[in-house]
């Protein structure tokens, strides 16, 4: 028995701290609520608005593709920075969360001619961190000229997409690092956004120019959006695990042109616009914070 005291006397601080950080933890309050907000909520206008400027529209009127056929492309679209006031969605619209982060959101993209006129059009965002975010999004859309001929054309485009936002959004590590916040966030949050989308587009064209090369065109598009926020985060003390849950229905107009360069390339830019309702408090009255953006895309066929 002797022989163990000194071995005795090492282990009673371990197992004081271990006991001392199981108490710490069991006293650390656990927030886990599912809370279905309704669509023109805070929370719900920037999960609306993000979603917004990821759509992935078609960049033109849909064309008659020869089965077989490749095309390849990139795509860039601005991000438009919010003020304070928009960025002030938390807690129902009384804290200011950190959602500017990169103003460019770019994606490639490869059609496939189809039989039926059919083209296959799809995106893999891959999970690479910009500026703390990380983005990871699957689109694919099947598309077809609808009627028309050289002159004027009508397309339509089915589109689903599905992803995920991660970043620290409700605690940023710039808030943190920049001295006492008013939540007293105590590390980044690893909050996660999660999108599904299905939308339905119409697209009208006219040919212009001598050369028949340019085609503007205008598009709108409905969009069914189911939306969800898990926060991760700590504050105060607290463990946050809510979940936010939302969904709803919006629109969209684009605006643009598209221009053949050569026999193989194609060239697209766009204005998009999307009215986003929101309630802001303390108002408690519908208003409009839309959506407005540029997006530019180049494409080229393989074969």
């Amino acid at each position: 028995m002797p022989a163990a005291l000194p071995v005795l006397r090492r282990l009673l601080p371990c197992c004081a701290l271990t006991l001392g950080l199981a108490a710490a933890a069991d006293a650390q309050t656990v927030i886990a609520e599912v809370q279905e907000i309704s669509f023109d909520a805070p929370e719900s206008w920037a999960m609306k608005y993000f979603t917004s400027v990821s759509l992935f529209t078609g960049l033109g009127v849909p064309e008659a593709r020869e089965p077989g056929s490749v095309e390849i492309g990139l795509e860039a679209s601005s991000v438009p920075q919010l003020s304070e006031a928009e960025r002030t969605v938390g807690f129902g619209g009384t804290k200011a969360e950190d959602l500017n982060r990169s103003e460019v959101f770019g994606r490639p993209r490869i059609l496939v001619g189809l039989p039926a006129r059919f083209t296959l059009e799809a995106s893999y965002v891959p999970p690479i961190d910009i500026s703390g975010v990380e983005p990871e999004l699957f689109a694919m859309a099947f598309s077809r000229p609808l009627a028309g001929g050289d002159r004027a054309r009508l397309g339509g485009r089915l589109v689903v997409q599905r992803g995920t936002f991660e970043g620290d959004f409700t605690c940023s590590r710039d808030e943190i690092e920049s001295g006492p916040n008013p939540f007293d966030c105590e590390r980044p949050s690893t909050d996660d956004m999660e999108l599904d989308t299905v939308s339905l587009e119409l697209t009208g064209s006219l040919e212009a120019g001598r050369d028949g090369r340019w085609r503007p065109y205008l598009t709108v598009a409905g969009h069914r959006m189911d939306l969800e926020f898990q926060v991760d985060s700590r504050y105060a003390g607290l463990v946050d695990r809510t979940l936010l849950l939302t969904d709803g229905e919006t629109l969209s107009l684009a605006a643009g042109a598209q221009v053949h360069l050569g026999a193989r390339g194609r060239l697209a830019a766009e204005v998009l616009w999307a009215p986003l309702e929101v309630v802001r408090p303390p108002r408690t009255a519908t208003e409009n914070d839309d959506l407005l953006h540029l997006r530019i895309g180049y494409s080229y066929r393989l074969r």
